[in-house]
C-alpha cells in the first residue's frame, strides 16, 4: 500500500514574524491615538489644555503660576459658533483638591462689560491661546495633588498638578 503524503513541518518563523508585525500594529495605533494623531477620526470640537509643568514649588524666587496652552479644533464638517456672557468669562478655571473641595478659582476684581463676545470655527480651523493661572500659595500644601478643571469658550478641560 503507498504512503499518505505528509504535511510540512509548520513554519515557526513565519507564525512568529506575523505575531510582531500584529504587535507592532496595535502598539502604533495604541500610541496614535494616545498622542491625537487621530483626531481627524473624531467629529466634534476637541478642546485640549496642556500647562507648562505639572509640580508646582509653593516657595521660591519663582512666582507660583502655571502657564496653559489652550486648543481649540473644530472637527466637524460644519462651522461652530461661540459665545460667552462677556471677554471675561471665555477663559475660566477651577481648582480642587483630591478630596473635591474647591482650592482656588478664577477672579478677577476689574469690572468687565457686560457685552456678549463670540467666535466663529470654520471646519478643520483650530485656535491656539496661552493663559496664566496664578496660585495663591496660602491656599495649598506642599505635597499635595491637586485638579484643575478650565472652560474655554464652554469647552471644558482638566489636568492635574502637584505642589512642593
Amino acid at each position: 500500500m503507498a504512503q499518505l503524503p505528509q504535511a510540512p513541518a509548520p513554519d515557526w518563523q513565519r507564525y512568529m514574524l506575523r505575531a510582531v508585525i500584529w504587535v507592532a500594529f496595535i502598539g502604533a495605533l495604541g500610541y496614535a491615538a494616545a498622542n491625537g494623531g487621530l483626531d481627524f477620526l473624531a467629529n466634534d470640537v476637541n478642546l485640549a489644555v496642556e500647562p507648562n509643568r505639572t509640580s508646582v514649588a509653593l516657595a521660591g524666587s519663582v512666582p507660583a503660576v502655571i502657564e496653559v496652552k489652550i486648543t481649540l479644533k473644530n472637527n466637524t464638517d460644519k462651522a461652530a459658533t461661540f459665545r460667552a456672557p462677556s471677554a471675561c468669562k471665555v477663559f475660566r478655571w477651577q481648582i480642587f483638591d483630591t478630596a473635591g473641595a474647591q482650592v482656588q478659582a478664577r477672579y478677577d476684581p476689574s469690572p468687565c462689560p457686560d457685552l456678549e463676545v463670540t467666535a466663529r470655527l470654520t471646519p478643520g480651523q483650530q485656535v491656539e491661546e496661552f493663559y496664566s493661572i496664578p496660585l495663591v500659595v496660602e491656599r495649598y500644601r506642599p505635597g499635595q495633588e491637586y485638579l484643575a478643571r478650565v472652560r474655554y469658550w464652554d469647552q471644558e478641560g482638566e489636568f492635574k498638578f502637584s505642589t512642593e
